[in-house]
């Protein structure tokens, strides 16, 4: 094995390999961003349906159509505009390896990690722009800039961690002076926020959205993400790039079902947004932290030399959450999940208490 493949098998070790989090029995689960808000009983209704509804012995066939037709319903597009994959992470993993194969990248820091490490992967040189910490801004202009020689654009929208939606207006016109980039914008979390870019693809034949089913609609175990983009794009994405079955047909059922009953996700998504809002407002009163407003279902802080005592208190008291430390230009970060209104009262109660 002394040879390039040794080298290569050596390059590809030196990266910091993603780790899944920890499965901890009894504990609250704010770490990874799912919607548990979202009632188990009907995951496991429709999860039961798909699975009545289905012949596992035949491969998926007509469940391509099914589901390209209901998601194009739902972000209001064509279904020429739209590609299917084992939730975004492989969607964006294939897309580097292929599309942006051997170019550059740029994108901001802190945002999805998982973008960063397959750039690295895949040997593409990727500029991180810091984003102020002072209040998750980021100063365009610079960023432009600093993009004229890159051939990517990666922006998380929300983003993730730091939870916040740049304006629309900042967003179209880095897209209106970027024709010669590829742009990713990651709406992992769109259901959440403001707005979502979606009728752009059409405008723009170099603008990609990635999505998933993974957050508002809780079905991260399920492995279903999605692409909106040009019709050039989906056409190579889904004949030439794209496995020939990405998913399985119960996963596609399972997609078809939350769409088709959208209106119960919907709930669980108004109740997030307003335990948001009572989080942010409890927590931007502690002067020894710093909380930001969030677009997305988690809220992500600040808590300088108070990041150890929270961070073992809360999982003393069985509370799991995504602890950064220092990343970026922030200090002892922190991101936690919004979940119920007990999880979310116990979270503010351990923070209120160490920082007295």
């Amino acid at each position: 094995m002394d040879s390039w493949i040794s080298k290569e098998l050596s390059r590809i070790k030196n990266h910091s390999p993603y780790k899944r989090p920890s499965r901890q029995q009894e504990y609250y689960k704010l770490d990874s961003n799912e919607n548990i808000v979202l009632e188990k009983k009907f995951i496991r209704a429709i999860a039961l349906k798909s699975t009545n509804d289905n012949d596992f012995i035949e491969y998926p066939l007509e469940h391509f159509e099914l589901l390209f037709n209901k998601i194009a319903k739902y972000v209001n597009i064509d279904t020429k505009n739209v590609g299917i994959g084992s939730g975004s992470d492989q969607i964006m993993d294939l897309l580097l390896s292929t599309i942006c194969k051997e170019k550059s990248a740029i994108t901001i820091n802190p945002t999805f990690s998982y973008f960063i490490d397959r750039c690295n992967m895949h040997k593409m040189p990727t500029q991180l722009v810091n984003l102020s910490e002072l209040n998750n801004s980021l100063d365009f202009e610079f960023f432009i800039n600093e993009s004229k020689n890159k051939d990517i654009i990666y922006i998380a929208s929300p983003n993730n961690p730091t939870g916040n939606q740049f304006k629309i207006e900042d967003i179209i016109n880095l897209i209106e002076v970027s024709k010669n980039k590829l742009i990713i914008i990651d709406e992992a979390y769109v259901e959440f926020s403001d707005y979502s870019l979606s009728n752009l693809v059409n405008k723009y034949n170099n603008l990609i959205i990635m999505r998933t089913f993974s957050k508002a609609f809780g079905l991260a175990g399920a492995r279903i993400g999605y692409i909106l983009a040009d019709e050039e794009i989906i056409n190579i994405f889904n004949q030439y790039i794209q496995l020939p079955y990405p998913l399985s047909s119960f996963s596609m059922q399972l997609a078809i079902e939350a769409l088709e009953n959208f209106e119960i996700i919907k709930r669980s998504i108004e109740i997030i947004k307003q335990e948001r809002s009572l989080i942010y407002n409890k927590l931007n009163q502690i002067k020894e932290i710093q909380t930001y407003s969030s677009d997305a279902n988690f809220f992500f802080f600040q808590t300088f030399n108070h990041f150890n005592k929270i961070k073992e208190r809360l999982f003393q008291e069985k509370i799991l959450i995504k602890d950064f430390g220092n990343i970026g230009n922030y200090k002892g970060a922190m991101r936690a999940t919004i979940g119920t209104k007990e999880m979310n009262n116990k979270v503010v109660s351990i923070i209120e208490q160490i920082t007295k």
